[in-house]
């Protein structure tokens, strides 16, 4: 049985929505795409300055409980619909299935990144993150900072995927062959955010034919940012 691969997408999100259903062709996988209006995120994200823009935000957490509580398969992936998706996908995390893994995360550094997610279906794995809702009910914060607070007391078998093949643009050695690549933003802002991962996704991928499902407003800020990591990398040459 194909693993479910579940992710959320939204109109302003369906440059990455259509890269990603072209682009992952493996057939151990279905990819199972959840819509969610865009008006609910533009409504419920970027609530306050200088907090994570998803935080005290459930939907996630919601989703992903709601999918293991009714899918039929052994395992599932749930991820972010930004992210990088290239070749050898099942192959470098089939082992984590084969060790009986319950919970696979990507490995940011000083903590665990939620963005790409393989879950075993088990009671353990769903009171995990019913636990994780119940925290961010009881004090409204960023689900992450939930999930590697709790991830302590897990006593299941949970572990990280390797840092190269499954990783972050901020952990990435820059050279690595990867299969899954998780674009992070500098927290510029809302637009300037957005624009930063699709200028990451176009230093990886052939994006041209895809550029036309980005909304309109966004091309400035696509042109400064390309124009401030320039500039970054400038001012580092010059130190």
């Amino acid at each position: 049985m194909p693993i479910p691969w579940f992710y959320m997408w939204s109109e302003k999100y369906q440059f990455f929505h259509e890269l990603l259903q072209d682009h992952m062709k493996e057939h151990e996988f279905t990819l199972m795409p959840i819509h969610i209006p865009q008006s609910y995120f533009d409504e419920n994200l970027y609530k306050t300055e200088k907090t994570h823009p998803w935080n005290g935000c459930t939907l996630k957490i919601d989703l992903l409980i709601e999918r293991l509580e009714t899918t039929d398969a052994p395992y599932i992936l749930f991820t972010d619909i930004d992210i990088i998706a290239k070749s050898n996908i099942y192959n470098n995390m089939k082992r984590h299935i084969e060790n009986n893994d319950t919970m696979v995360f990507l490995d940011e550094g000083t903590h665990l990144n939620i963005g790409f997610i393989l879950l075993k279906v088990c009671p353990d794995v769903i009171n995990f993150w019913k636990k994780v809702k119940l925290a961010m009910i009881e004090t409204p914060g960023h689900d992450q900072k939930y999930v590697n607070d709790l991830i302590k007391d897990y006593k299941g078998s949970w572990t990280k995927f390797d840092g190269q093949l499954f990783t972050c643009s901020n952990t990435w050695n820059q050279t690595a062959e990867f299969s899954v690549l998780q674009p992070l933003s500098s927290c510029l802002g809302k637009e300037f955010d957005f624009a930063e991962k699709i200028f990451t996704t176009a230093q990886h991928l052939d994006v041209q034919a895809y550029m036309k499902y980005v909304p309109e407003i966004m091309i400035p800020f696509i042109y400064k940012i390309q124009e401030l990591i320039y500039l970054s990398h400038k001012e580092m040459n010059r130190n």
